[in-house]
């Protein structure tokens, strides 16, 4: 029991030992950890006034040096720094040091930051503003001035927290000996005080007090190097790759909390944008390689990729296999690497690949010290054969004292812009240069910097825009001078008027005014109702209006009053003129007087009324206007002819009965179905005329135009029995009128070719002149080292070619025009298509053509060879141009007469044209309708334009994927076969 009691006595004066040991412990390190709290403290305030104290130095540094030397990267010195200074000032303001923000030190230096601040923007802004040489010393003084107080502050700050680290230190140092001393004691009464009773009791329990204070220690020590390290640190399970644990600087590094990532992976975490990164650290941990300093890529959680290099450690913890990973952020670094070779790839870009000519040579001897690439293609010179030499010695000057005023100008001004200058290649070409130098020290010699473009083709350029000027006014001039003798000599020979839309009067020539009596201010926006002379119906003028309303040509007979109130009749064509869409705009008509004609007529048929009563008379009115009478029964089908009939016919009573039938063997035969279907009509009405023109045959090949009208005699029943009318002779007339009207589509067509003409000057000239006019402009204004400057010049070729080309076009027009009078020669068709063929061989194999042609009906023709093989060689290029991709293309020509015309027919399987879109444009100059190949469109004008000018028209049907057919219409007489 005594022993008993001691040991418990032991126990309990040993636990009340441990008591008061382990609060003395628990007091001192308390005292510790705070001295150390206020430690770290001043450490880090320590850490963030010397960022905060390098960017004002950037800031102040980057603005004196701009403010003296001009750079621009002291510009971006001045603009990086103060971007970065908030963040370096909330870095300060956030270390929670007790009334540090507070303090008399800080303020100061809060106030000298920004006076810094505010001076080095001021004097950034006045040298922005100023111009070149101006002085800021004021500025400079004050910004220094405030930086010194600046740095002051910050030395008596950081030699506050030194001081204060200093006597935390020595705290420090205090409450350990203390508590070593404490210890001591402690540890001699307890060893004097087992040793008396229980030794081995004493001993055990001293070794378990050492055991768990080490172990206090290790603890303490471990979180301070782990969870405060500055390095981002992380401790992972090997087999599972679950993070054990990380400190504070990687959770902030990735943007996860602590519960976010303690048991999770990386994979389940996507920190790796490549999982394969770690399973190859995995595996050099493995083969137990040493990973030191490997770089590899980090997911944030904001999904960002950081660069990060690795440093890993193979442990044991706890009975794991463990690894811990140490990593630190270099993405900074690595821009600012990438940064620094983008600034020297720029630099050797800029100057080595530059398109503009540069260099670089000693002011003193003119020895050139470096060259581009440009200069030496410039020049013709290797590198190597310039370097050391001099213009002079290379010989690169036109005129030697060009060099010398270039020197002395330099010299005098330091600077030379826009100079213009003739210099010599190795080859002796003679090139116009636009320079720009500059006097500069580079590495504390004295240099000239040049820089120079070719203006050669900019004054050639120049040139070309004159002439072409001179030779455009010239076509215009020509141009309006042929329509202006086609418009007099139009105005002389008829009755000519033209009309808006709405059928109001905008111009009336002089015969229009004669005939009708009013003067040209009466009649211009006026219609035709103040010609209306009652005569026609409400209907006859809706067909007339309806008809040019479509955009086709009306003809007839109009009966107008004057302003005295006579009658006049006037034999019409109207032609609407119509728009880009195909509508009409404006209406031209053109009139030839017939009054007398028409009283004429009117005369011979009251003269028939009166034949019966005078036979001669009748037989000379008949003579002298040309103008047969004639009846015919119906039933029985019986006939008399006057004797002019007979004469008009070329023939006698024996040789032609008196029936209808041998009538009809003269009409035309285009002509003998309308004529016999007006000849022999069983609904003819009484005191109704009844008018038809035909062509009559003569026995010796010539033809006469007739004009016949008649009158039926009607019995009561309404049955007609008997024809009595006249045949007019009208050959004369008609063929005046044929002639009129040639005039008049010569006309149309020439007021078409001005109207295109005006159209490709507003729209195809406009542009490019335009272009080169503004481009000239921009070039003067532009110094030859501008970017810009190459770009216009580039612009200013390419405006000059489309002007050449489209003049050219134009005189190629021009050019059918006034080749109409070539020598006509005699066309073999087959031969035709087998030249073109021939000339086109390569392309025909390579798209697999069939063309098919038929020329049997049609061997030969008597024609311009030149034009017809124009037009072939057009139709056929553009059948193989646009065929489709799918089919093999085919083409067939076809060649046919019908009457007395010519047909050409020209088919294909291609693409086709969608004729509601683009019909009123079809034959358009520069007009496409498939841009998946190259074209200009020229060719269907070209075509148009050709066939019009041998007399032809030119007709299409189409459907988009299904073919195209164009047919070629000639008179025969135009183009006779052979």
């Amino acid at each position: 029991m005594y022993i008993q009691r001691i040991l418990s006595g032991v126990f309990l004066v040993a636990f009340l030992s441990l008591v008061f040991f382990t609060t003395l412990a628990y007091l001192n390190l308390n005292d510790t950890y705070t001295l150390y709290r206020q430690d770290q403290i001043a450490l880090d305030i320590l850490r963030a006034i010397e960022p905060l104290e390098n960017n004002i130095l950037n800031i102040n540094n980057g603005a004196i040096a701009y403010a003296t030397q001009g750079h621009t990267q002291a510009l971006e010195q001045h603009g990086k720094g103060l971007a970065n200074y908030p963040r370096s000032l909330r870095v300060l303001q956030s270390i929670d040091a007790t009334g540090l923000g507070k303090s008399e030190d800080m303020q100061r230096l809060m106030q000298h930051a920004d006076s810094v601040i505010s001076l080095s923007s001021r004097l950034v802004a006045q040298v922005k503003a100023s111009p070149s040489g101006a002085s800021f010393t004021v500025l400079e003084e004050k910004l220094h001035q405030h930086l010194y107080l600046f740095r002051a502050v910050v030395k008596a700050i950081e030699h506050q927290q030194q001081a204060k680290q200093l006597l935390a230190d020595e705290n420090t140092q205090s409450k350990l000996n203390n508590m070593l001393h404490t210890f001591i004691v402690f540890t001699a009464f307890m060893f004097l005080f087992f040793m008396a009773t229980y030794w081995l009791i004493h001993k055990t329990l001293r070794s378990r007090q050492q055991a768990a204070e080490l172990l206090r220690e290790k603890e303490q020590l471990f979180s301070i190097l782990f969870y405060k390290s500055p390095i981002m640190l992380a401790l992972t399970e090997l087999s599972t790759g679950k993070i054990i644990d990380t400190n504070d600087n990687s959770l902030a590094f990735l943007g996860y909390s602590r519960e976010q990532v303690i048991g999770r992976t990386a994979h389940e975490l996507k920190l790796y944008p490549n999982p394969q990164d770690r399973e190859n650290v995995i595996q050099m941990v493995l083969n137990n390689q040493k990973v030191r300093n490997l770089e590899m890529r980090l997911r944030t959680q904001s999904g960002e990729i950081r660069d990060v290099m690795y440093n890993i450690e193979r442990m044991h913890l706890n009975n794991l296999d463990c690894i811990l990973l140490a990593f630190e952020d270099i993405t900074d670094r690595k821009r600012a690497e990438k940064k620094l070779k983008d600034s020297e790839l720029l630099f050797s870009t800029i100057f080595y690949k530059s398109p503009i000519i540069k260099s670089i040579s000693d002011a003193n001897t003119g020895a050139y010290l470096d060259v581009n690439d440009r200069f030496c293609q410039f020049f013709g010179y290797p590198k190597e054969e310039i370097l050391g030499k001099s213009s002079t010695e290379l010989q690169l000057w036109k005129n030697e004292h060009d060099r010398t005023a270039f020197a002395q100008k330099l010299r005098n001004e330091q600077r030379v812009k826009s100079l213009e200058l003739e210099v010599k290649t190795k080859q002796g070409a003679i090139h116009h240069i636009s320079t720009h130098a500059e006097i500069l020290r580079l590495d504390g010699k004295e240099c000239i910097v040049s820089a120079a473009v070719d203006i050669t083709e900019k004054k050639q350029a120049d040139e070309l825009i004159r002439n072409l000027n001179i030779s455009l006014e010239k076509s215009v001039a020509e141009r309006i001078k042929e329509v202006s003798d086609y418009k007099y000599a139009l105005d002389q020979s008829s009755i000519v008027e033209i009309t808006d839309k709405t059928g109001a009067f905008i111009y009336v020539n002089d015969n229009f005014c004669n005939i009708s009596g009013y003067r040209q201010e009466e009649l211009l926006g006026k219609n035709h109702r103040i010609t209306k002379s009652g005569y026609h119906s409400k209907e006859f003028f809706q067909d007339m209006w309806e008809t040019i309303s479509r955009g086709n040509i009306w003809k007839g007979e109009i009966k107008d009053l004057t302003k005295d109130g006579v009658y006049y009749w006037t034999e019409t064509t109207i032609v609407p003129i119509l728009d880009e869409q195909g509508s009409p705009h404006q209406y031209l008509a053109i009139r030839w007087d017939i009054t007398s004609k028409k009283a004429s007529e009117e005369a011979l048929l009251r003269a028939v009324d009166e034949l019966r009563m005078s036979s001669e008379r009748l037989k000379e009115a008949q003579a002298l206007s040309h103008v047969g009478s004639w009846e015919f029964s119906l039933e029985p089908q019986e006939a008399i002819w006057s004797d002019e009939i007979y004469r008009i016919l070329g023939t006698s009573p024996t040789e032609t009965p008196t029936k209808l039938e041998s009538f009809m063997t003269f009409v035309h035969p285009e002509d003998v179905e309308h004529s016999r279907k007006m000849l022999t009509a069983q609904t003819y009405k009484a005191d109704t005329s009844y008018q038809f023109n035909c062509r009559m045959v003569l026995k010796n090949g010539s033809v006469k135009y007739l004009y016949n009208e008649f009158k039926a005699i009607v019995e009561p029943d309404g049955k007609p029995v008997k024809l009595i009318g006249i045949t007019h002779d009208v050959t004369k007339e008609w063929l005046a009128q044929l002639e009129n009207e040639r005039i008049t589509s010569d006309l149309l067509q020439r007021n078409k070719d001005l109207e295109q003409f005006a159209y490709i000057v507003s729209h195809n000239l406009r542009a490019p002149v335009a272009n080169i006019m503004g481009l000239s402009n921009l070039i003067r204004m532009l110094p030859p080292e501008n970017s810009a400057f190459k770009k216009s010049m580039d612009g200013l070729q390419i405006s000059v070619n489309k002007l050449d080309t489209v003049i050219k076009d134009l005189n190629n027009v021009l050019q059918i025009r006034r080749q109409i009078n070539e020598m006509k020669e005699e066309i073999d068709l087959q031969q035709l298509v087998d030249d073109i063929k021939s000339m086109v061989a390569n392309l025909i194999d390579k798209e697999n053509v069939l063309i098919y042609t038929d020329f049997s009906r049609l061997g030969k023709i008597y024609s311009i060879k030149s034009y017809l093989h124009s037009i072939f060689s057009n139709l056929i290029s553009n059948s193989i141009k646009y065929r489709q991709p799918d089919q093999r293309p085919i083409i067939e020509i076809i060649a046919d007469k019908i009457d007395s015309k010519i047909y050409f027919y020209f088919r294909d399987n291609g693409l086709g044209i969608d004729l509601k879109a683009h019909e009123h444009k079809l034959f358009g100059l520069y007009k496409r309708f498939h841009f998946h190949t190259d074209g200009k469109g020229m060719g269907l004008f070209m075509v148009k334009t050709q066939v019009e000018t041998l007399g032809g028209k030119i007709y299409v049907q189409s459907e988009v994927n299904k073919g195209t057919e164009f047919i070629l219409e000639f008179e025969e007489q135009h183009m006779r076969q052979w």
